[in-house]
């Protein structure tokens, strides 16, 4: 009798390893939707069940810091939505299919520990504050916004390598918003790309005075240099953060991205892992997630070992 052989993909897919990461995917391709049908959020709690037994059952047995990563990602997503899939879920009566399902549990916990925090704080604020509140939430609409630089066409520009263009838009628009800081940032990383570092330098200065605080100027600027192609320049920004007390975890997520734009995938690793670390010792939850999410991405990208 004639055995069926599987190909290594088949046989890896069948392995814990292979069904965690399948969950995964399943659960990512909803969680980044813009909006979640009833079906879609029953599928997302199951596949969060899925990744947490697995991850339980592989436990040390195998290196699964990627999956570790992702899993970590999608559980902010959980929290983050929880509000908006119960309400989804419910609506649609799919709460029954959900009876045993330790993720539905958590959504329901975080969804209802939210309307007591607004309920307190409605209870809080009164009816006359209440009133003004509403009005100030009508003033967009009463008096439109001001007029802003075109960030996104610079930008838009720069990714699809038109620099010249980028440029000259960069320019304009300060031109137009002289006081702008975002507008300086921006034209004085495309002069500095463009050889004239000492205008670059004027308009840093100025974006610098501005910027809400010193770690937040040098975290954008090193991005927009990484952006613009000068990892270099950027790569002293981050040494920059990296060497205060204050921002060791955006220094290091910086230094990740340069590594990465150099293609250097081990340092951009060690980067976003100790990025990860200081971001948790510091209680910045945010930035915790993007190093995290960022790490898993590489590491997800490194060859698939079916043996490990």
């Amino acid at each position: 009798m004639k055995r069926e052989r599987r190909s290594p993909i088949e046989a890896a897919a069948q392995t814990p390893l292979g069904r965690l990461r399948a969950a995964l995917d399943d659960a990512e391709r909803v969680a980044v939707s813009a909006r979640m049908a009833a079906d879609d959020a029953v599928a997302f709690l199951r596949a969060c069940d899925t990744i947490d037994m697995l991850i339980d059952a592989i436990g040390a047995g195998a290196d699964i810091r990627p999956e570790t990563n992702r899993a970590d990602f999608l559980r902010e997503r959980l929290r983050a939505n929880a509000g908006a899939i119960v309400g989804v879920v419910q609506r649609a009566g799919r709460d029954r299919d959900l009876h045993d399902s330790p993720s539905w549990k958590q959504a329901l916990t975080i969804a209802a520990d939210a309307r007591a925090r607004r309920f307190r704080r409605m209870a809080l604020i009164g009816a006359g504050a209440a009133v003004v509140i509403a009005l100030l939430a009508l003033l967009p609409v009463i008096v439109p916004a001001e007029p802003a630089p075109d960030i996104a066409s610079i930008s838009r520009l720069l990714a699809d390598r038109e620099v010249a263009a980028a440029l000259d838009l960069a320019r304009a628009e300060y031109e137009r918003f002289p006081d702008d800081p975002e507008a300086a940032l921006w034209r004085g990383v495309l002069e500095l790309r463009a050889g004239d570092p000492q205008v670059a330098e004027e308009l840093f200065a100025q974006a610098r005075r501005q910027a809400a605080s010193d770690v937040a100027f040098l975290f954008e600027r090193g991005n927009l240099l990484i952006q613009a192609g000068l990892p270099d320049a950027a790569e002293a920004d981050a040494a920059t953060l990296i060497a205060r007390s204050d921002a060791g975890a955006e220094g290091y997520l910086l230094l990740g991205s340069v590594r990465e734009a150099r293609g250097d995938r081990e340092g951009a690793i060690a980067a976003f892992q100790q990025a990860a670390d200081l971001a948790a010792a510091a209680n910045k939850p945010q930035l915790e997630v993007i190093a995290k999410t960022r790490l898993g991405m590489i590491l997800q990208s490194l060859p698939l070992n079916v043996e490990r």
